[in-house]
């Protein structure tokens, strides 16, 4: 029965890939020395496709269920900019394949829009249902929805990136001298994974308009994150609460969106100190999380934020060592972190032995990201 199973399986990835990408199973083969990139980007979307895929919805589920292993309830907000970003960087490579679907799920994701208390934003999941929307899930929307209007040149995805901007900087008042909230309602902390995408998302509304506007929203939030929530070492910590408490777990993606936004500053301003500030987070965020294996010492979903901050390191100090820290470590996810059915794990320096349980939106999302991210950039 299992073998069957697995066969089945085999056989259905196999013509999902195919459907989304007729060449890759005809295609040459690349040398084992150059990874295909974009053959694991593919065969991880196809994968995506035939688990999550929501077809009457145009939607991807949050997981499936691990009983009859079919797709639940659309996705939360987070999985879905991570899962439009993928898309997005698939689409950058093989437009003639993956545009259109791309341009499809971000128009379908419009259902999750709400306007509520007179402001307009992304909640979790699509309603009719009680508001509950995050500044975080909203801030990556941004940046996937301003890839999607580079990508197409249509006007109403740059309006959606800035719209949903607008909703991003209502998270922010003078409690703790400014800042960012994670969350609408409750108001609780101030996080750096809300803060550090809104700096990167200014600043790529900034390069996009010209407005001025919106680089001074991201020198005034770049003073206020590192003044709160920056470490000694460059590193970066979670949140602060009102009083003053700081949460100093560390999570790689926080590191991660700040290296970005000095490259970001770097190419905007020509000043070599956002330059030095981007090497010395991502030289130690290098020495907290990758190990000599490869392995990234962190959940996927932040992980492969990170991966794709020492690419972005590199397109401003051209230094090849971070386009071999990519390298090394994307071929320990592909060859250790799937298992035998071609899901990968949550975690990317270890995982259980056996199939994973269920295919979860966030964890396949994010290593397509870098996938496609990477066949661009190393040219795979």
């Amino acid at each position: 029965m299992v073998s069957m199973l697995f066969h089945r399986r085999t056989i259905t990835t196999a013509l999902a890939i195919m459907l989304l990408d007729p060449q890759s199973l005809l295609g040459q083969q690349t040398p084992a020395a150059h990874p295909p990139y974009r053959q694991w980007g593919s065969d991880t979307l196809a994968a995506i496709r035939m688990e999550l895929w929501l077809p009457d919805q145009k939607l991807y589920a949050e997981q499936t269920d691990p009983k009859s292993n079919r797709p639940g309830n659309p996705a939360f907000m987070w999985g879905v900019g991570v899962q439009l970003s993928a898309l997005s960087a698939a689409a950058a490579v093989e437009p003639e394949t993956y545009l259109a679907p791309t341009r499809q799920y971000a128009d379908a994701i419009q259902t999750y829009w709400l306007k509520h208390n007179g402001l307009e934003g992304f909640d979790v999941q699509p309603g009719p249902k009680a508001s509950d929307r995050y500044y975080d899930d909203n801030a990556w929307l941004v940046l996937a929805l301003a890839e999607v209007f580079e990508l197409t040149r249509d006007r109403k995805f740059l309006d959606r990136s800035i719209a949903t901007f607008r909703f991003v900087m209502s998270g922010e008042d003078q409690a703790m001298g400014g800042g960012l909230y994670w969350r609408e309602t409750p108001r609780e902390t101030k996080n750096t994974c809300t803060n550090a995408p809104a700096i990167v998302s200014a600043l790529r509304l900034y390069q996009l308009t010209g407005d001025d506007g919106f680089l001074e929203i991201a020198k005034r939030l770049n003073v206020w994150t590192r003044g709160n929530l920056q470490d000694a070492d460059g590193l970066f910590w979670d949140n602060i609460h009102p009083k003053g408490r700081i949460d100093r777990r560390k999570f790689s993606y926080n590191s991660a969106l700040m290296i970005r936004a000095n490259c970001l500053f770097f190419e905007i301003t020509g000043r070599k100190e956002h330059l030095d500030e981007a090497r010395r987070i991502a030289k130690a965020a290098e020495n907290r999380w990758i190990r000599e294996s490869g392995a990234v010492a962190d959940s996927g979903r932040f992980a492969h934020l990170l991966l794709e901050s020492f690419l972005e390191l590199h397109h401003v100090d051209k230094d090849p060592h971070w386009h071999a820290v990519v390298r090394k470590c994307l071929a320990h996810l592909h060859e250790h972190m799937r298992d035998e059915n071609g899901r990968h794990s949550h975690h990317w320096e270890r995982r259980r032995p056996g199939p994973v349980r269920q295919a979860i939106l966030l964890d396949q999302a994010s290593p397509a990201r870098i996938y496609w991210l990477a066949a661009k950039d190393l040219k795979r």
